[in-house]
C-alpha cells in the first residue's frame, strides 16, 4: 500500500484524518427509477478514508448500500440500484466518512467476533451528510 498524497487542485492541501469532510454530496435518479447516481467529494485528505453510503426511503428502510475501503481519490462516483420495485416518492442518500484501526481492536475483542463487528467497533466516523431526493 503506497502512502502517496494526491492532489485534486492546485492550491488544496490534504488535510488529517480528523478534518476530511464530505464537501458535496448528490443523488440523481436514472429515468427507470431503480438505479441512483451518487457523487461524493470530500476534502483532500493525508490518510486514505472509508466512505459508506446508504439510501433509505421515507421510512426509513434500506434500499441499497455501498462501502468504499480506504478511498484514493477524493472526488468519487457510482450507481446505486435500489432493491425493490420502481416507487416514486422521496429518499435520502446518506454518508458518512470514517478511518478504523482494526487491527488494535482485534485485541481487545474476542477471537468468535465477525469481521463485520470488529469494523463496528473500530470505526471512528469523521463526517456524516445526508441529501434527499425525489424519484418521479
Amino acid at each position: 500500500m503506497s502512502d502517496e498524497i494526491f492532489f485534486t487542485e492546485a492550491g488544496e492541501a490534504p488535510v488529517p484524518p480528523n478534518e476530511v469532510r464530505i464537501r458535496e454530496l448528490e443523488a440523481q435518479p436514472r429515468p427507470d427509477g431503480l438505479r441512483i447516481h451518487v457523487r461524493i467529494d470530500i476534502t483532500p485528505f493525508q490518510r486514505r478514508p472509508n466512505v459508506e453510503a446508504l439510501i433509505v426511503n421515507a421510512s426509513g428502510q434500506p434500499l441499497a448500500s455501498v462501502s468504499v475501503v480506504e478511498a484514493i481519490d477524493p472526488i468519487m462516483e457510482f450507481v446505486m440500484h435500489l432493491r425493490q420495485q420502481r416507487t416514486p416518492g422521496r429518499y435520502t442518500l446518506k454518508a458518512r466518512v470514517f478511518y478504523a484501526d482494526v487491527e488494535a481492536q482485534q485485541t481487545e475483542t474476542p477471537l468468535e467476533a465477525s469481521s463485520g463487528e470488529l469494523l463496528n467497533k473500530a470505526k471512528h466516523i469523521v463526517h456524516e451528510h445526508a441529501v434527499d431526493f425525489v424519484i418521479a
